[in-house]
């Protein structure tokens, strides 16, 4: 007699329950294969440069296609706008494939007021803003180990298109209160500073000129560097410059030059002068002359010594004319 097993219900419910999530994960699993290896849907690449970053992002996808943004600095475009896209638009390309596009930001960009942060906090900081450093200067102060001193541009600065900024570290703590530091070769500004860290006031500020030195930095300090001072003590510094040394010597090439036109113009004077005396002396000469012609002709019964002396004494005056004009002169 035959024997027939009974069907376990519980391994029936199991067996169908897998055989669901297998056809199950056959249907997805194909799909998720034919899309991304069987898409044959096609799409265009719309234009989106010199559109702003939102409108470029809105007309891709509804174009079926996945964009990537990538901020950049350009003077071509005005902020937050597309200055270029790749692939090309016009292209056909799958749908979903990613679109990347490089929007603008480098427009208007301020400065941040980075002074007192730590050097990796603001460096954090900084490339947030896609600020790059240029150089990093350390100078000693009595702040922090890689404490930001100082910034340029300084904070606040509208800064151009790729430009890069300058900050100053400290490098370690060097500087002792009671004794007066190091301020030459610094320009004005940055020494007050130093001196407001250590506690000192520079009241007392001269100028003086020496081409072999920098310009506009200190050249010297009373008290000199290394001395001992109080708290709130005030110090003098020199400053080399060449800009007072260039007014006092403009100065002066003016009062000479002055001097020189003045006896210029008295030569001239002396010399216009000289000349009109020998023109006077010369029409007296012809009104003499004019005058004893004139004598002469009336005088005809006079005898030929007569004329003969008259003549000899016109020619004595005119031969004496000459000396009395140089005596004149």
């Amino acid at each position: 007699m035959a024997t027939t097993k009974k069907l376990n219900p519980g391994k029936v419910t199991r067996f169908v329950i897998v055989m669901i999530c297998l056809v199950t994960l056959g249907i997805f699993g194909r799909g998720v294969f034919e899309r991304h290896f069987f898409n044959t849907r096609m799409t265009v690449i719309p234009n989106v440069t010199n559109l702003n970053e939102k409108e470029a992002i809105k007309y891709l996808k509804e174009a079926g296609l996945k964009v990537k943004v990538i901020h950049s600095k350009t003077e071509k475009v005005p902020l937050n706008v597309v200055h270029n896209q790749d692939p090309r638009p016009g292209k056909k390309v799958k749908v979903n494939r990613v679109i990347k596009i490089w929007v603008n930001n480098g427009q208007n960009q301020v400065v941040p007021n980075i002074i007192g942060l730590e050097l990796l906090e603001a460096r954090s900081k900084l490339k947030g803003q896609n600020i790059q450093i240029e150089t990093i200067d350390y100078y000693p102060s009595n702040q922090k180990y890689n404490t930001i001193l100082g910034v340029y541009p300084k904070p606040g600065t509208k800064l151009e298109i790729n430009q890069k900024i300058s900050i100053l570290v400290s490098s370690q703590q060097m500087i002792d209160p009671s004794v007066m530091p190091n301020l030459i070769g610094l320009d004005l500004n940055d020494a007050r500073e130093l001196a407001k860290q250590v506690g000192i006031n520079i009241q007392n500020v001269s100028y003086t000129s020496d081409q072999t030195l920098p310009l506009n930095t200190i050249i010297s300090t009373n008290p000199a560097a290394g001395a001992r001072i109080q708290h709130g003590q005030n110090v003098s510094v020199v400053i080399n410059t060449v800009s007072r040394a260039r007014k006092r010597q403009t100065t002066e090439e003016i009062i000479n030059n002055s001097k020189s036109d003045i006896n210029k113009n008295g030569i001239e004077k002396a010399i216009d002068d000289t000349i009109n005396k020998i023109d006077n002396s010369e029409t007296e000469n012809k009104g003499t002359n004019t005058n004893t012609t004139n004598s002469g002709s009336s005088g005809g019964s006079n005898s030929n010594s007569s004329g003969h002396s008259s003549s000899q004494g016109n020619n004595s005056s005119s031969q004496q004319s000459p000396p009395q004009n140089e005596d004149g002169e």
